[in-house]
């Protein structure tokens, strides 16, 4: 039977349940489909502690029928074929609530400045909307989430509410880090999060078990399942197990339904008033060149041919090292502070800027394989562990990304994945302003490590973070954007997108807050539109 509702949303992550939130309660009949299946947090929970490893995603299900990237155990993911200049790691999850059930939980406002990069710099685009009108869609966000953070969270970018909940207890190795890095004039301030200080939303404060990136054990942290969950009581309906393989359009240019397949093989469809796009950077224009027909022979919503382009990461470096005194990293929540002096400066006219972060885990598994390569044993393989446990700590730079059209998801009809769809093909590199911002920020984690008496240092770079933004950019003219300014197709009136795919730049603090906010503003765009 052909699943019916006035507004279908595509995907189930934080964008799509707080629409589905959002719009459930105007009394609007929501139907949410989601490709993959529903999860249970203790079960996650314990897949997660019995592994000898802890990727991103152990323990989360991985079903066929809903194929992701995987980069687990350091293989290279076969679900994305990448054939440009720079490869990149990148996971995100197929599941009820999406990919925040493993996140960091930052909860970064932008900075005016970073939604007018052409005006201030001189580089990239500006977006169509300001900071002003994001603004209060933010504050209802930090309510809705349950941020936490000190008075001095949100450096640069003006708010007209408080956070709701008080700062998390810094951490000590923070507390160590940060008094090192005053001594060269390098500050760092609070960061509000999505995790509870105390109590919250029926949700328990957090007890500091350190897994915030791969599975929260109590809930404390945010997930997206939560509002999930309160637009199902308020009558919303969710459907996993349903990856929609199509959008279907009229000759008119109006979506009439989607198309999807369950998990048992069968195939169905749903029509409705709206339809909402609401998978990420990779997944959302995937769907819409696999949506082609005679009439749209380049894919749905793509009369600019923008489908897939401008495709950003947050390109990322990360260096660890052994410090000089004792900073104990891998108690307590991820973070709680941040590196605030790289996000905004006037040297972003010639390169990007920087989110710099210190990270609060152990590489335990890393450093016991490099000490056994050691032929390092008994008794002293155990008291250089215990000796690292201590003193080992590390740094982690997002680098911004400006959008460059050459960076683009494409789709091979030839070539299908485990759900039998074309295979996604990604082109990605890096442009000269990125590089430069690179090489700075190499400079000043060396510096760190100097102040930090730092034994020994590594490096990795060809990282990026799982921030995946731009391909279905917003903007005003239909020539060179893909959605209009409140996340609705040029193309098609009745058919809006949300996520991080319409960013038409991507600042270099983390996206889901952002991406949440505009959710929101979609959603009122919708209710207004079905009035």
């Amino acid at each position: 039977m052909t699943e019916q509702a006035d507004i279908v949303i595509i995907g189930s992550g934080i964008a799509g349940a707080l629409c589905a939130w959002r719009l459930v309660r105007s009394g609007r009949r929501v139907l949410v489909l989601e490709a993959g299946p529903r999860i249970d947090r203790a079960v996650v929970t314990k897949k997660f502690s019995s592994a000898h490893r802890h990727d991103y995603s152990w323990g989360y299900p991985h079903p066929p029928t809903a194929p992701r990237p995987d980069w687990s155990m350091n293989k290279p993911d076969t679900y994305i074929i990448q054939d440009g200049p720079v490869t990149i790691p990148f996971e995100y999850l197929r599941v009820v609530g999406g990919t925040t059930w493993h996140w960091g939980a930052a909860c970064d406002r932008f900075l005016p400045s970073d939604l007018r990069m052409k005006s201030a710099y001189g580089v990239g685009v500006d977006w169509p909307i300001d900071y002003q009108q994001l603004e209060p869609y933010y504050s209802v966000v930090e309510r809705e989430l349950g941020a936490s953070g000190g008075a001095d969270a949100h450096t640069g970018s003006p708010r007209s509410t408080v956070l709701p909940l008080p700062e998390m207890p810094t951490i000590y190795g923070e507390k160590i880090v940060e008094e090192k890095l005053r001594s060269i004039g390098v500050e760092m301030v609070s960061q509000a999060s999505a995790r509870n200080s105390v109590p919250y939303d029926g949700r328990p404060q957090c007890d500091g078990f350190g897994t915030c990136l791969t599975i929260c054990p109590t809930g404390a942290q945010y997930a997206a399942i939560v509002h999930i969950e309160k637009a199902e009581r308020m009558g919303a309906r969710v459907l996993d197990g349903c990856r929609v393989d199509r959008i279907d359009v009229d000759d008119a240019g109006r979506v009439n339904a989607v198309q999807f397949g369950r998990s048992d093989g069968s195939t169905d469809s749903a029509v409705g008033k709206i339809f909402i796009l609401a998978a990420n950077a990779v997944e959302s224009p995937r769907l819409l060149l696999a949506s082609a027909t005679e009439k749209f022979p380049q894919g749905i919503a793509n009369s600019s041919g923008q489908v897939g382009r401008n495709f950003m990461a947050h390109y990322a470096i990360i260096e660890r090292m052994e410090a000089a005194d004792p900073v104990y990293f891998g108690r307590g929540p991820l973070r709680t502070h941040y590196i605030n002096s790289y996000r905004d400066q006037p040297s972003r006219r010639t390169q990007s800027a920087a989110f710099v972060i210190v990270e609060n885990v152990l590489e335990l598994f890393s450093s016991a394989i490099e000490l056994l390569e050691q032929n390092l044993l008994p008794p002293e393989l155990d008291a250089t562990i215990r000796h690292r446990v201590k003193h080992e700590t590390g740094f982690f730079a997002f680098i911004e990304q400006l959008p460059q059209p050459e960076n683009r998801i494409t789709i091979d009809w030839n070539n299908r994945d485990s759900a039998g769809q074309p295979r996604i093909h990604l082109h990605y590199g890096l442009t000269d302003y990125e590089r430069r911002g690179l090489a700075t920020m190499r400079e000043s984690l060396s510096s760190f490590a100097k102040v930090l008496g730092a034994k020994w240092v590594k490096e990795w770079d060809n990282m990026a973070s799982n921030h995946l933004a731009g391909t279905l950019r917003m903007g005003t003219d239909s020539t060179v954007s893909v959605v209009d300014p409140d996340g609705r197709a040029h193309d098609h009136r009745n058919l809006f997108v949300v996520g991080g795919s319409v960013f038409p730049t991507h600042p270099a603090c983390g996206p889901t807050l952002t991406i949440a906010a505009l959710a929101l503003r979609t959603a009122d765009a919708i209710a207004r539109q079905l009035q």
